[in-house]
Order: C-alpha cells, then sequence, then structure tokens
C-alpha cells in the first residue's frame, strides 16, 4: 500500500469518528427531539386532565368500563379520579401507570393515538383542529 493511500485513509477514518462524536453529542443533549413534545406530556399529564369518573361523557363510560392497567371497574367511588387522554377521550384510574407510559410513550396506553387533537392553520391564519383517528 503507497503511502499516499495510507494518509488517505487514516484521514477518512478521523473524519468519521469526529462524525459520529457529534452525532451522539447532538442525541444526548436533545437536539434530535421533537420541539413541543414535552410540552405537550406535561400538559397532558396536568390537573386539567384529572376528572371525577362522574364527569366523563356518558358514551365513553359505556365502551370502556374497567381500567387497561389494573382491569378493575371504574366507578367504585363516585368522585374516583381518573386520568383523561385530551385527544381520544380514554381515561385511566389516576393511581395507575398511566402517567408514566405517557411520559415514556407519548401517546394513548389504549389506543396509541396522540395526547393533543393536531391543530393546522386554516386560509385565514386561525387554528382548526383537526379529528384524531
Amino acid at each position: 500500500m503507497s503511502p499516499d493511500v495510507a494518509l488517505d485513509l487514516e484521514v477518512a477514518a478521523v473524519v468519521a469518528v469526529a462524525v459520529l462524536i457529534v452525532a451522539l453529542a447532538a442525541a444526548a443533549s436533545g437536539a434530535c427531539r421533537r420541539h413541543g413534545t414535552d410540552d405537550d406530556v406535561e400538559r397532558a399529564l396536568g390537573d386539567a386532565t384529572l376528572v371525577a369518573y362522574a364527569r366523563t361523557a356518558v358514551e365513553a363510560r359505556e365502551r370502556q368500563r374497567c381500567c387497561v392497567f389494573c382491569q378493575s371497574e371504574y366507578a367504585k367511588a363516585p368522585d374516583e379520579l381518573v386520568r383523561v387522554v385530551p385527544a381520544c377521550g380514554h381515561f385511566f384510574h389516576a393511581g395507575c401507570d398511566a402517567d408514566r407510559w405517557i411520559r415514556t410513550r407519548r401517546t394513548c396506553p389504549l389506543c396509541r393515538g396522540a395526547l393533543w387533537p393536531r391543530t393546522e392553520a386554516s386560509g385565514d391564519g386561525a387554528a382548526v383542529v383537526v379529528a384524531v383517528p
């Protein structure tokens, strides 16, 4: 192998290692994360999404009779707190693992949908809520 080829290989190896270091540093700093996701999670875990089971929609109560985490039925007490996912309306016992799931996966534990309804700008600049399937 000629000295010129060996030098070119060494330079290529050094550049590859430098690129790898920069990529790892960017990933560790959070620069690659989607913006707004953490705010959505914290809003979804806020007090506004904790409601009494009796205040959830009647049709939702008919569809979802038990918590997907603990498999026990709701409404053992009239003031039983549930965490409601704003986008889809699914709910879970406040004391179950829904909060941990939402923090780590950033989706609804039941349907795996978004935490908040998607909004898009309309022609006049106003935000329009887009239905989430």
